[in-house]
């Protein structure tokens, strides 16, 4: 039964989990999340990327906890659950932010233990820890699965990026599928691309030399990105908040312009739903 809403902090009494949380995009949702009340359990593979951003959180008065994790290793959910849990409570909202853009090169020079692991990381984790949220989200009537579809700079630029290319494809597939799966439980599951590089990974990338890379398609990749504009984080993570407040599912999200990109999704029964319309606010605090 949810209680009165905080106008202010509509997102009071909510966990929110946010993976990629040390840094960029994750860390500004994180602020965004604490801002409109929720305590955030903020996720990262170094303990003191993850202990920086919880700082910012509890120097602007929210409340957060730091987790370590690597989440290439599918094994470590149920820990990183379970810790979570007992720290600050049952998962409401999670955010899947982690990724990986590497390998790149040709799919003829891949190796197939890169291949797995970049879609264990970028898929296999967001399918996982899904599962294991869900469950507690659909007892309490009220859950926001948020997967962050990164697709930096412009979708031509893929070759060279053929492996994460899949990931994205995949990502958004399982996005769709996992709403209409959901649809009636009161759990929305949405993706967010954010369609523009941010100053992370423009930063990674400027550290390679462009002129030492043999591949060709390697090169246009990295170059490609290089060249696109840098955003500020902020209002992506504050367009993200405003449809994790919304009842809308089964949509994918251009978060910069803060529009939908047209998308048909199958219900539970097999009909197809026009995901194009707008979200609707639904964010009561919990009694």
């Amino acid at each position: 039964m949810l209680g009165f809403v905080n106008v202010r902090r509509p997102l009071a009494g909510r966990v929110a989990l946010v993976t990629g949380a040390g840094g960029g995009i994750g860390r500004a949702i994180a602020e965004e999340l604490s801002a409109a009340g929720a305590v955030v359990a903020v996720v990262a593979r170094s303990q003191a990327r993850a202990g920086a951003t919880v700082n910012a959180v509890r120097t602007a008065g929210g409340r957060a906890a730091p987790f370590s994790a690597d989440l290439h290793d599918l094994g470590s959910v149920p820990c990183l659950i379970h810790g979570i849990e007992r720290e600050l409570g049952e998962v409401d909202i999670l955010v899947n932010n982690t990724a990986t853009v590497m390998p790149l090169g040709p799919v003829t020079g891949v190796q197939p233990a890169a291949v797995l692991r970049a879609l264990t990381l970028n898929v296999g984790s967001v399918i996982t820890l899904a599962g294991a949220v869900i469950p507690g989200m659909s007892r309490r009537g009220w859950g926001r699965i948020t997967n962050i579809s990164g697709i930096p700079g412009n979708r031509a630029s893929t070759p060279g990026g053929n492996v994460y290319a899949a990931c994205v494809a995949a990502l958004e597939s399982h996005t769709l599928n996992l709403a209409a799966e959901l649809a009636g439980s009161g759990v929305t599951a949405n993706a967010f691309r954010t369609q523009r590089i941010y100053t992370s990974l423009r930063a990674w990338l400027e550290t390679i030399d462009r002129d030492h890379i043999e591949d060709p398609l390697i090169r246009r990749f990295v170059t490609s990105q290089i060249d696109v504009d840098v955003i500020d984080s902020t209002g992506p993570a504050r367009n993200l908040l405003t449809h994790v407040l919304g009842t809308e599912s089964g949509h994918i999200w251009d978060l910069v312009r803060n529009r939908p990109l047209r998308r048909k999704t199958p219900d539970a029964s097999g009909d197809e739903l026009d995901t194009s319309a707008t979200s609707r606010p639904d964010s009561g605090r919990p009694g």
